[in-house]
């Protein structure tokens, strides 16, 4: 039987999957975030992470922006039937150039992230936040975030060397996601109209696609 991991976004916990119905017939874990080690790369900090599993076999990763690149980073070692990555990027190559600029000069070390928790009405119109509960939602989770941790991780998503795409991976991406906007992405399954929040708000649709996916492992 499917091992289901489920990986939130950047210091996001169990929250973002409330709208999503995945293969309930499966078990699960979501995983917890953990404090990086001094100088820890993305690939050791990944590993570390794998240690939350019950089982290292017969698993489907479901990774969501930060999430995603991590899933990719499990499913080098991991060998999962299944790698699905929603509202992320699956290659160094799929990051817009000025994160990349911005890991070259460590510009996530040098801004002042935490200005970024006093603006619900910005996070809401970078993120996609489409209702009340959802800016909601939203301003809870930034309010709550490790502004350390989230400045490790931004390097490391902006310094991420992956290069080769997962053959086999399904992506999963709105058309007007702002944080990884879509006219870098190649070779993906798009939701009309969606944002980088769009595992909330457009939860059913998201669904339906990865239970489409669930279904083909089943039946091979």
């Amino acid at each position: 039987m499917f091992h289901v991991v489920m990986i939130p976004g950047l210091g996001v916990d169990e929250r973002i999957f409330q709208n999503l119905a995945i293969g309930k017939q499966f078990t699960r874990t979501i995983i917890r975030w953990i404090p990086p080690e001094p100088n820890e790369n993305l690939a050791h900090y990944a590993s570390r992470l794998a240690n939350q599993l019950p089982q290292k076999n017969n698993l489907i990763l479901i990774g969501i922006s930060f999430g995603g690149i991590i899933a990719v980073e499990l499913a080098k070692h991991l060998n999962p039937v299944q790698t699905i990555i929603i509202s992320s990027v699956k290659t160094r190559q799929e990051l817009p150039w000025y994160y990349r600029l911005a890991g070259g000069l460590r510009l996530p070390y040098l801004i002042p992230l935490g200005l970024g928790k006093a603006m619900p009405r910005l996070q809401a119109y970078i993120f996609g936040a489409k209702t009340r509960e959802e800016a909601t939602l939203l301003h809870q989770i930034i309010r709550e975030l490790d502004i350390p941790y989230v400045k490790w991780a931004l390097y490391q998503i902006s310094t991420w060397s992956k290069k080769t795409k997962i053959p086999g991976l399904l992506h999963v991406h709105g058309t007007h996601d702002k944080l990884f906007p879509v006219k870098y992405i190649r070779h993906y399954t798009p939701i009309a109209g969606g944002e980088h929040l769009m595992v909330i708000s457009q939860g059913q649709q998201v669904s339906q696609l990865i239970n489409q996916e669930v279904a083909k492992l089943l039946h091979r």
